[in-house]
């Protein structure tokens, strides 16, 4: 794809130096299949530990140079489901790779609390977790029903973990894939090909 290989200019922290901003990864609303997502919530920080839950995946986002996370949660338009996304900034894809080994059912994103709605008691029911790496980037998602209940069956985690895909899709994949592609945030320069940057 280019001189950087798969990654592009998303390889290295040294070929994308700018910072994540909420405004560019999370966008207000978004709809998916039909479904729309809202944000209620967001906040980046700079402390990775603050956004981070567990021993094992604070350690290796320390380890492969995390320097900030940026995190938004979501309410799905039917008030069923519910999640925090998160997107680390770490080294290099490698260390991102790595990050992303570390987590899993104890090690996460820590969900994000809204003032108001659903997301306002977000983390006190049963979720499913997901990670992927996108470059230098790990994306982190917490996901549960807004009924706070465990999913119970195949279809309900299978309604979670479509949930949390087409949260990535509809958000922080966008900017990530216009970074990859033009080595710089969207509306940074003229050029700005994020609707036909190549999806992971």
């Amino acid at each position: 794809m280019s001189k950087y290989g798969k990654w592009g200019y998303i390889t290295s922290r040294a070929t994308d130096a700018s910072p994540l901003t909420v405004n560019e990864l999370y966008p207000a609303q978004f709809e998916i299949s039909g479904l729309s997502f809202e944000r209620t919530t967001d906040r980046a920080d700079t402390t990775c530990n603050d956004a981070l839950f567990g021993s094992k995946l604070q350690n290796a986002a320390k380890a492969y140079g995390c320097n900030q996370v940026v995190r938004a949660s979501y309410v799905s338009s039917d008030q069923k489901m519910m999640g925090t996304i998160g997107v680390v900034n770490l080294t290099n894809s490698n260390d991102a790779a790595k990050a992303g080994d570390a987590s899993g059912s104890t090690d996460f994103v820590t969900p994000l609390n809204g003032k108001t709605g659903p997301t306002k008691n977000i983390s006190q029911g049963t979720g499913v977790v997901q990670a992927e790496f996108k470059g230098h980037y790990l994306i982190l998602i917490w996901a549960e029903f807004t009924n706070l209940k465990a999913p119970t069956s195949d279809s309900q985690r299978n309604q979670l973990e479509q949930f949390s895909a087409n949260l990535i899709s509809g958000s922080a994949n966008i900017a990530l894939s216009n970074r990859m592609v033009n080595g710089h945030p969207q509306g940074s320069a003229s050029a700005s090909a994020s609707a036909s940057a190549t999806k992971s």
